[in-house]
């Protein structure tokens, strides 16, 4: 009887060192034709530390970055070909001038019209070390994580290809 009185808790603390932690409530994320506008990192933070199962793809970009621009196309195709599967693309303009960002929707309603949008005016790039430890602030830059298995690409991606490469440890597990 001493046996399982002590087996009984012990399984439960057990189970309970198993559970993950719950994720923070995700900032309100806009689409290509109405993006989000947000003027502090901090109130999009919680984007960058989802405990789901769903695979994220965040996409830091700007309208003047040509390199940006070619990409979007590629992760809207990604988006359209894993719809229904546990996997969110997300891009995040840092655009700053209000002619730019004026501009977003009607490019990005061409360019990638199935993608939720945000446009993050903070020019303090501090918070770019939260989400990258080598933050650069150059574009295009993508996260790609689920839960804690992350990998930031530095550079533009140029096939179809090269997106499906970069995701595949994530979407293999």
């Amino acid at each position: 009887m001493i046996k399982f009185t002590i087996l009984i808790p012990l399984a439960l603390l057990i189970l309970m060192g198993c559970k993950t932690e719950p994720s923070a409530p995700l900032p309100l994320l806009g689409t290509a034709k109405d993006p989000v506008t947000y003027d502090k990192f901090k109130d999009v933070a919680s984007l960058f530390h989802q405990q789901s199962d769903t695979t994220y793809v965040i996409n830091f970009w700007a309208t003047w970055c040509k390199p940006c621009r070619e990409e979007l196309p590629l992760l809207n195709q990604l988006a359209l070909e894993k719809k229904g599967k546990k996997l969110k693309v997300v891009l995040i303009s840092l655009d700053t001038e209000d002619s730019a960002i004026k501009r977003i929707p009607a490019f990005l309603t061409k360019a990638a019209p199935n993608l939720a949008s945000i446009i993050l005016t903070d020019e303090d790039q501090a918070w770019g070390k939260t989400v990258d430890r080598v933050w650069s602030a150059s574009l295009p830059t993508t996260i790609i994580y689920r839960k804690d298995l992350r990998y930031v690409y530095r550079r533009g991606f140029n096939t179809y290809l090269e997106v499906q490469a970069a995701l595949k440890p994530l979407l293999e597990q």
